[in-house]
């Protein structure tokens, strides 16, 4: 059974590889889905902001009037979807079943998310200048997770096993393989989905809370005290991000951070 799927797999791959030639989405040189030199010209999102109610801050937090609101503490968003290689990668990744485009944006999350660090912490310039006291303010807000980063766990937003038989992969799931390559992070599989319903980018705002409701379940021991990122290609209001969150609080989970490419 197994060996059918693959070879069913591996027909889908050299069927797709026909339609869609590999090359570069920035430059057209053939071989790889984004050059060294395009890679380069990708911008990171330096700005953040509270996703609810849009004001901005340094590291993607949820702001203390919207926190209530949901069981993340915040969600990174990687770069701008009005990028346009940036929003084809996604749309190729997703969409036209590009699966090796995984490495690409793998990588641009590790980048993101040592730029975000790296801003939260002194370095020897800030010792230098005997420290610059707007810089101990922004380490001062940072969040504690960064303070142990080593110790958290990344989760992929899972997809229901129909879904993930039809795409043939879960694009989640292999961007926090690619995520771990260059940030050396547990990923855990033990997030699951059990309901199959309606794809969220059909609905509206207001209907995608309702769509999530009892489709995720925890199968494994209990998270006591740990930090999770929950990762995901995009997403649009949180709902998908924050309703991975509250099953993974409910067994014991700490602080909890949803990080993205970008905002759909």
């Amino acid at each position: 059974m197994n060996s059918i799927l693959l070879n069913k797999n591996k027909l889908k791959e050299h069927v797709l590889s026909l339609l869609f030639p590999i090359e570069c989405i920035g430059c057209k040189a053939e071989g790889q889905w984004l050059c060294q030199s395009c890679f380069r010209e990708l911008q990171l999102k330096e700005e953040q902001y509270c996703l609810h109610c849009k004001k901005p801050n340094k590291y993607g937090e949820f702001c203390a009037k919207c926190k209530p609101l949901y069981s993340l503490n915040g969600i990174w968003i990687a770069g701008d979807y009005e990028q346009k290689i940036l929003a084809q990668l996604i749309k190729n990744l997703k969409y036209r079943l590009a699966k090796n485009i995984s490495q690409v944006l793998g990588n641009f999350l590790a980048h993101f998310l040592k730029n975000l660090i790296s801003q939260s912490r002194f370095n020897k310039n800030d010792i230098l200048e005997k420290l610059n006291w707007r810089k101990f303010e922004e380490m001062k807000d940072a969040p504690n997770i960064f303070n142990s980063l080593s110790d958290a766990i990344i989760i992929p937003v899972p997809l229901h096993k129909k879904r993930q038989k039809w795409r043939g992969f879960n694009q989640a799931q292999i961007l926090a393989e690619e995520l771990t390559n260059n940030i050396k992070l547990p990923v855990s599989n033990q997030l699951i989905r059990i309901k199959h319903k309606q794809a969220q980018a059909k609905l509206g705002e207001a209907d995608r809370k309702n769509n999530l409701q009892g489709c995720f379940a925890w199968r494994g021991e209990k998270l006591t005290g740990q930090n999770i990122i929950i990762i995901d290609d995009v997403t649009t209001t949180g709902s998908t991000l924050n309703e991975c969150a509250k099953i993974v609080k409910e067994v014991g989970a700490g602080e909890i951070w949803g990080l993205v490419v970008a905002k759909g």
